[in-house]
């Protein structure tokens, strides 16, 4: 991604809905890569193997980078998830 990225599709309504949405993305694209490229967490240090990792993370785009990129080419769909409206304590009327 170029340093100098400005947005240049429509602007949206509520910058804080595109906010979350990027971000939501972002998520998404961090978690598939680290499902694709398992870093090894736990080395036991009593052994003499040394972990080897031939991928290159530097030259990834950031997630935050691609997540503009395809809000901004409206690659991204969602939808807001309904919520139940809670009802209301109906008083029962008694007569005396």
């Amino acid at each position: 991604m170029k340093k100098d990225f400005r947005f240049k599709g429509n602007r949206p309504d509520d910058i804080f809905e595109a906010i979350t949405v990027m971000a939501k993305r972002a998520r998404q694209i961090n978690q598939k890569r680290s499902e694709d490229f398992p870093i090894q967490n736990m080395i036991d240090p009593e052994s003499d193997e040394v972990f080897e990792n031939d991928t290159d993370f530097d030259s990834f785009e950031k997630p935050a980078s691609l997540a503009m990129v395809d809000y901004e080419q409206n690659n991204i769909k969602f939808e807001y998830e309904k919520q139940e409206e809670p009802e209301e304590d109906k008083e029962t009327e008694t007569k005396e």
